[in-house]
């Protein structure tokens, strides 16, 4: 559970926001969620997330070194 939204506004700006979504999950590791591979792909040139993060998920999701 976040500790700075109630679960029920949390929940539906996950729904209809994804950017926000993953950017939430990345910065601040909300517990045993898993992120989406295919949904990671599709909106990371819109991530606004630290640099050293991004080059870790180029990594991981296209080999990409440094």
């Amino acid at each position: 559970m976040p500790w700075d939204y109630r679960k029920e506004k949390y929940d539906r700006q996950a729904a209809t926001d994804p950017v926000w979504y993953l950017e939430r999950l990345i910065r601040h590791d909300l517990g045993n969620n898993k992120i989406d591979r295919l949904l990671l792909i599709k909106h990371f040139s819109e991530l606004n997330i630290p640099e050293d993060r991004k080059a870790f998920l180029e990594l991981l999701l296209w080999n990409k070194p440094f």
